[in-house]
């Protein structure tokens, strides 16, 4: 079985060598498209394996996701037997899938998926970059990403964050958006060319990203906006809405199928309280103008993306410096179209990441690209002669290359992941208490918040919140989630309760105030259907009262 311990000295030297080759082939002409983009993906696989390997929580997250993918495979009905609070239906089916072969949801199969969504997005963001810019231009912009994402050990970026899976939708939808603003000049008025298929799966795909995650919603607002200018353009020229209908058609396609859904589930009074409702509470948090104090706060508690910025922020002075060539292609969009929609789509990048107030680092995810995108235009304008471009990838691996250094120095410590011992789950104390009285099909439900337990029994949650925080916490809608909770409770009847408010609850933490019993209806119902068991991990732990007596071996 493939481990990585603390230092794997050869590795990461052969990963770094890697790099290097990938970086350095750029002074190359006649170096194949595929076998360049092959060199960086396995770049980024190579970096990114310790972590798919070591099979614990980086992040409270993921835990919440897997949670809600192990109930989904038993109830796949979204907002009936789940809800993700600001996490979408398809962030959490995508965690099924490994399931349905037969493989256990744990978080090494959460980051494979987080892994395919990352090089998908990699490969969509290159496809875009050489629609506008070119090659040559797109092969070094896609470096910058690239090294960022595969060498940083920041778990906010290696984690399987509900953020991926947007990432590639966007990037998706980024690609589409490039075919469109081409094909708005290339094409002839015969109405069989037409970008009809470009149009209609641009407006398809950003119609999905609401379901993923609504904060990714204004960046694809931004690319149908963009869309829409392009197909009008179209309509002006040829005298041909059709790009321009589609569009629209697919915007509303897969809302439309989603409604349909919802509504011969009866779920759709819950997505309109839980999700649209519940949502715009959460994301109360910023107004538009503490955004750059809240942005720089974010980019201040992750060095690595400091990192990132820096390079790009000198590729793109030297692109203004050392300008010596047209901006596109010819028979591209105009230069002021592009530069327009990137400081657009940056701008709304920092709103998306910014504005619920919370300084989760992992909302920086949604500027890597759009940073790329800035980086591409800065790349764009340097002289095909120069070596310049390189500049910014090249210092982006060194500070990557001079952390290693210095951790290895300090602590013989490469590598933060060490999966040596940590291929499959643990089993936390109180999970090994609650074995004997489980039983194939039970389900369980933790009060407070810590999802982790619910990964590490692979029991499905009995509620549609696998952690109590909106029920909790003092806001608008409180008592219509406390009310979902305790229906949930008398519905599903789990086996197994746990209040773990206490010192390993994430937010959640106060006893006194806190506690299950701080919902006296719900700690009415408790007491009297379960047989209290004892304290473990902190957490109390509660058996249904039919159930109170061990399971025989």
């Amino acid at each position: 079985m493939l481990t990585f311990d603390a230092s794997p000295t050869v590795y990461w030297a052969l990963a770094y060598a890697l790099t290097g080759l990938v970086i350095g082939s750029n002074l190359r002409k006649d170096l194949p498209t595929w076998l360049y983009l092959m060199g960086c993906l396995a770049v980024f696989v190579l970096m990114r394996l310790p972590s798919v390997l070591f099979n614990r929580e980086l992040n409270a997250d993921e835990s919440q996701m897997l949670s809600h993918a192990i109930t989904l495979f038993q109830d796949p009905i979204y907002w009936h037997s789940v809800d993700g609070t600001t996490i979408g239906p398809l962030d959490n089916y995508l965690l099924v899938l490994p399931r349905l072969f037969g493989i256990q949801l744990d978080y090494t199969s959460a980051r494979i998926m987080g892994l395919l969504c990352s090089i998908g997005s990699l490969l969509f963001f290159f496809i875009a970059s050489r629609r506008w810019f070119g090659e040559t231009t797109a092969r070094v912009a896609l470096l910058l990403p690239l090294v960022f994402l595969a060498f940083t050990q920041e778990t906010d970026y290696v984690h399987y964050s509900s953020e991926q899976l947007p990432l590639l939708l966007l990037n998706i939808c980024l690609a589409l958006l490039a075919a469109l603003s081409q094909k708005k000049k290339e094409l002839s008025f015969q109405e069989k060319k037409a970008p009809v298929w470009p149009a209609y799966m641009l407006g398809f795909i950003a119609g999905m990203l609401p379901f993923a995650k609504l904060q990714a919603v204004p960046q694809a607002l931004l690319l149908v906006a963009g869309g829409v200018y392009f197909t009008y353009q179209y309509h002006i020229k040829n005298k041909n809405p059709k790009p321009l209908l589609l569009l629209v058609l697919g915007g509303i396609s897969f809302p439309a199928m989603a409604l349909v859904w919802m509504l011969v589930q009866g779920i759709f009074q819950d997505f309109i309280d839980f999700y649209i409702l519940g949502n715009a509470v959460y994301a109360g948090g910023s107004g538009i103008a503490d955004i750059p104090t809240q942005f720089g706060k974010l980019v201040l508690l992750s060095p690595d993306f400091l990192a990132l910025l820096g390079a790009i922020a000198l590729v793109t002075l030297l692109g203004i410096f050392t300008e010596n060539r047209e901006l596109v292609k010819p028979h591209s969009v105009p230069s002021l179209s592009i530069s327009i929609l990137i400081l657009g789509y940056g701008l709304v990048a920092v709103y998306a990441a910014t504005k619920s107030g919370n300084l989760f680092v992992h909302y920086l995810n949604f500027c890597v690209y759009p940073l790329g995108l800035a980086a591409a235009l800065g790349i764009s304008k340097i002289d095909r002669k120069m070596n310049f471009a390189l500049v910014g990838p090249l210092l982006l691996l060194g500070w990557f290359g001079v952390q290693d250094a210095i951790g290895f120095y300090k602590t013989r410590q490469l590598n933060s992941f060490v999966s040596v011992g940590a291929r499959t789950l643990p089993e936390s104390r109180i999970v090994q208490t609650m074995r004997p009285y489980v039983k194939p099909g039970d389900q369980m439900v933790v009060w407070g918040w810590q999802c982790r337990y619910y990964v590490e029994a692979q029991l499905p949650q009995g509620t549609a919140e696998n952690h109590s925080e909106r029920s909790i916490y003092q806001h608008p809608l409180r008592e219509e989630y406390r009310t979902r909770y305790l229906s949930d409770m008398k519905r599903n009847r789990p086996a197994i309760f746990i209040d773990a408010v206490g010192k390993n609850s994430v937010w959640l933490g106060d006893k006194a105030t806190q506690g299950y019993q701080s919902f006296p209806e719900l700690a009415a119902y408790v007491d009297k259907n379960y047989q209290y068991l004892g304290e473990a991990d902190d957490a109390r732990l509660f058996v249904r009262k039919d159930r109170s007596s061990p399971k025989k071996k």
